[in-house]
């Protein structure tokens, strides 16, 4: 399978280089930026400066892509339109409309649209939908799901990721869009589309301008509740479990790869089992050469609806009422 990546500002680009590095059977052809960044990549047949010359004079069986929310999806449907199928790295796009674009290309295109999320190779997220679908704690009403760090800039990604990711269009939105994204895609897989959304989001931490640096959302649901956290502005570790799910009859939180599910008078938890395929990279590979639609939050119908979340999300806090996803 010859393979090209478009984009590297995305700061996820270098593992999953080296994940397809690791397949069977994969050939990295080419790669196309427009940044510096483009000196430090090595093992490429031909590198670009211009993603779209690339497209045109290389013959890709797939397509990496991981460029900013904006470029990506641009990127996408041209590449959906001739034939590539594409892996593109979380979040599917900085809004629901160039989802909406994405997802047309890849039907009337007929090829795969796998959207990558780092959780998904989290064995825990899967230990968790075994007990959920078990209904081990019966019907869910609560859960929370926090995710973040201190910031892009603090961390010490490079110049040219934060430089996106600091950006309301490019990114769509601050820490809402990086982390609260994680929480949106998995209660869409889990519980399906929420009633309403409510969200609050700011800069409160930060000297320097950012579109948010922490953000919470609610999402109703008809029986049940989720607050998502999405943060720039964390810093150390406070060792409480997350997520956590409270159903009727008991609970289910993580620590790290531990799953534990607590009822009246009974507490067990277990490290959850590996996953039989681990590498994004892998699996994207054997979904274009089987012709098998992605699953989970893999799926692309999954991810818009996630976009069409976070644009609720978004317009909530400018009006400062619950909002419906469109």
């Amino acid at each position: 399978m010859r393979v090209g990546v478009a984009g590297l500002t995305h700061g996820h680009v270098w593992g999953l280089i080296e994940n397809f590095r690791k397949v069977e059977g994969v050939e990295l052809v080419a790669v196309a930026d427009n940044t510096p960044l483009l000196e430090r990549v090595s093992g490429f047949g031909k590198t670009y400066s211009n993603w779209e010359d690339m497209i045109a004079n290389e013959n890709f069986d797939a397509l990496l892509v991981t460029s900013n929310n904006v470029e990506s999806s641009e990127i996408t449907v041209q590449a959906l339109n001739k034939g590539i199928p594409c892996m593109v790295e979380k979040a599917m796009a900085a809004n629901a409309v160039d989802a909406d674009r994405m997802l047309a290309a890849m039907h009337a295109s007929g090829k795969t649209l796998m959207i990558n999320w780092p959780v998904a190779w989290s064995p825990w997220l899967h230990e968790v939908k075994r007990l959920l679908d078990e209904n081990s704690i019966g019907p869910v009403f609560t859960l929370q799901y926090r995710n973040g760090h201190f910031g892009p800039k603090e961390i010490g990604c490079d110049e040219w990721f934060v430089e996106w990711l600091h950006d309301e269009v490019l990114n769509g939105g601050g820490a809402i869009a990086d982390f609260c994204s994680y929480g949106a895609v998995l209660c869409r897989w889990l519980f399906g589309m929420p009633e309403t959304v409510y969200c609050i989001r700011q800069n409160y931490t930060k000297d320097y301008s950012v579109p948010d640096d922490y953000a919470s959302c609610i999402l109703r649901y008809p029986k049940m509740q989720a607050l998502l956290e999405g943060t720039w502005a964390h810093k150390g570790d406070d060792h409480s479990a997350n997520p956590r799910f409270y159903g009727r009859d008991g609970s289910i939180s993580v620590q790290g790869n531990f799953v534990y599910r607590s009822t009246v008078g009974r507490e067990e938890g277990r490290t959850a089992p590996p996953l039989e395929v681990g590498n994004s990279a892998q699996y994207f590979f054997n979904c274009v050469k089987s012709g098998k639609t992605p699953e989970g939050i893999l799926n692309p119908e999954i991810a818009a609806d996630a976009c069409r979340i976070l644009d609720a999300a978004k317009e909530s806090d400018k009006s400062g009422c619950a909002e419906k996803p469109q």
